[in-house]
């Protein structure tokens, strides 16, 4: 293995500064039936749908950082 790598560099993986979730973004994962994805999908995007709704249902959400991946 060459001597000569980079401090901030690793064929080794693990943990990098600045990647990975950002501090305060909590993500929960949850999955949905095959069915209401094909549904949704065939009026546009799932994700933007389920997002529009919930805003729909809960107004109070907060609209800000609407467009991250989070």
């Amino acid at each position: 293995m060459p001597k000569n790598l980079n401090d901030g560099c690793c064929d080794h993986g693990g943990k990098r500064s600045g990647c990975g979730r950002k501090p305060g973004v909590k993500t929960q994962p949850i999955r949905l039936p095959a069915w209401l994805l094909e549904q949704l999908s065939t009026q546009g995007d799932p994700r933007a749908l389920i997002i529009e709704a919930c805003l729909a249902q809960h107004p109070s959400i907060c609209r800000e950082g609407l467009d991250s991946n989070d």
